[in-house]
């Protein structure tokens, strides 16, 4: 006889446990458990073949369980054949297969654990002995009927089945890593990639709060938030599917939120979901924060095993949604979720559509839409009614990220103009001096500042009257929320402009007052916005939704 301990979901092969003599397993080759809160000697079975049961000693600081019983660090447990260890808490669940021989010396098993082999299927089950049925196998040749069937399989084509899903071949490499040192990225036990992915907000959308809060008190504070979740979860699996979770967590740049307790947090939720999955979560404003694009960019280029992804989903609850969206339901705290979806032209749905099967809710999009400065029919303002041919001050006005630098460098400088930047200068008096020593030098000056208010551009009209030379205003106007994205896209991009804080461009809106003739300038020109690109890829990144 015979006693191995064996795996009820497969995933090793059984480890023999010989007659009293001990044997210690834990997070090893041997179980392929990876789990952290699995001590590599976590549990010493020592088997009892008199008795066919096994004594467990809990060595692991992690306790497991039998049959649902703690296990006693300081004491010893027994197993037996009709009973189930779990060798952490009620994870990785184990029975024990006994194996006995017959008077003629024949491998019998316990009929509790045996495995159902592809002979059993054509031989008569009651045959008691193994000697009889090697017997009959040979009589009947069931090899042979076997490799008939085979053929006849492959041999018939299916004409009433979809095309196989591409997956990969093989597990992911499971645990933790950090992708820029922005992402962090989890791939459960059993994960494998494939050409459908359907992902996944977390918070308000797969898990809500078990303390009815807002915000999680801790990591533990959650809990699955629909019944109909693991289910569906389970189906899409079924199809062939790959599970994503995709979420937003800048709580862990911001000292908010300990990026072990968000582990440790992402860990067990995939495991009571019970489905294998891969979560990316950004960890601060970067790329790869929704609704930005750069997690699904890393998904396709190189978190999905070589796998082209021809259909994605994205389920989230940060949907634009306005109050008693339902009953006594608050307003959605944003709609990144769902212009994530709209940036990417995707199917978009709420938890509440996905797995409740509701209705759409009315929402609201941000009114600035960055798409649709790409059918704008607006034209720079011509550069010859900009450009004068006698000695004249310009002075600039808009709000920070307006493009007003970019303009002076592109259409002024080149014609000989002065360009005069507080942000080079650093005081506003320098700014004047050097205003003065331009224009007395005989030269054109371009004053490059925001000057929102009539005290900050008075000072530069007043340089030009003393030498009495024309001033004009090239006002560039455009809404706050446009300077808030063309912030946004430089911090992006990586292009070499500053990024200015959000307070310096609240300052100028509140400052502000329009340019007029009536302050002393002999025009104002008003300045469209036309943006322009060194590549596709920036193009493509500027005329999407960000943060």
């Amino acid at each position: 006889m015979e006693i191995y301990l064996q795996c009820c979901d497969g995933h090793h092969d059984d480890i023999l446990l010989p007659d009293g003599q001990t044997v210690v397993i834990g997070r090893s080759e041997a179980t392929k458990i990876t789990d952290k809160r699995c001590s590599r000697k976590q549990l010493e079975l020592t088997a009892d073949y008199s008795n066919k049961s096994v004594s467990i000693h809990q060595l692991g600081p992690t306790p497991g369980c039998i049959d649902g019983k703690p296990l006693d660090c300081d004491g010893i447990a027994s197993l037996h054949e009709d009973g189930t260890l779990c060798v952490v808490q009620k994870d990785f669940p184990h029975k024990l297969h006994i194996v006995t021989h017959d008077d003629q010396g024949e491998e019998t098993t316990s009929t509790l654990n045996k495995k159902r082999t592809m002979t059993d299927y054509f031989v008569n089950n009651n045959l008691p002995k193994s000697k009889k049925l090697k017997k009959d196998l040979k009589e009947d040749n069931i090899g042979e009927k076997l490799k008939q069937l085979q053929q006849q399989s492959f041999s018939k084509p299916k004409t009433d089945t979809k095309p196989p899903v591409p997956t990969s071949s093989s597990q992911c490499e499971v645990g933790w890593s950090t992708i820029d040192q922005s992402m962090l990225v989890y791939q459960s036990e059993g994960l494998k990639h494939s050409s459908r992915v359907v992902a996944f907000d977390l918070d308000s959308t797969l898990i809500t709060t078990k303390s009815g809060k807002t915000f999680a008190t801790d990591y533990k504070d959650w809990k699955i938030m629909l019944g109909e979740i693991p289910k569906k979860l389970k189906q899409l699996l079924s199809e062939g599917v790959k599970i994503v979770i995709i979420s937003n967590q800048n709580g862990i740049s911001k000292g908010k939120v300990k990026e072990e307790d968000f582990k440790k947090k992402a860990e067990a939720v995939v495991k009571a979901l019970g489905v294998p999955c891969q979560v990316l979560a950004a960890t601060k404003r970067c790329k790869y924060r929704k609704p930005n694009i750069g997690s699904y960019n890393w998904l396709c280029d190189s978190g999905n095993s070589g796998i082209k992804v021809d259909d994605f989903t994205y389920v989230g609850d940060a949907a634009g949604r306005a109050k008693n969206w339902e009953p006594k339901r608050k307003k959605d705290f944003s709609c990144s979720d769902r212009l994530f979806a709209l940036n990417l032209n995707i199917p978009f749905f709420t938890p509440e559509e996905y797995f409740l099967n509701q209705k759409p809710a009315k929402f609201t999009l941000p009114e600035f839409d960055p798409k649709s400065l790409i059918s704008s029919s607006k034209e720079l303002t011509s550069v010859g009614n900009i450009v004068s041919n006698k000695q004249e001050v310009l002075i600039l006005v808009g709000y920070p990220a307006c493009g007003k630098s970019t303009f002076t460098r592109q259409h002024l400088v080149p014609e000989g103009y002065v360009q005069i930047n507080r942000d080079t200068l650093k005081t506003w008096q320098k700014c004047v001096a050097a205003c003065k020593s331009a224009l007395a030098s005989g030269k054109s000056v371009a004053i490059d500042n925001t000057n929102p208010d009539i005290e900050s551009r008075k000072r530069y009209i007043d340089c030009a009257k003393e030498r009495k030379y024309p001033c004009r205003c090239l006002y560039f106007d455009i809404p706050i929320e446009h300077a808030f994205h063309n912030n946004r896209f430089r911090e992006l991009s990586g292009t070499p402009h500053d990024i200015i804080p959000s307070m310096i461009i609240y300052s100028h809106r509140k400052k502000f007052a329009e340019p007029t003739t009536k302050e002393g300038f002999d025009e104002i020109v008003k300045v469209n916005f036309v943006p322009s690109f060194e590549n596709k890829d920036l193009e493509r990144m500027y005329y999407m939704y960000n943060v």
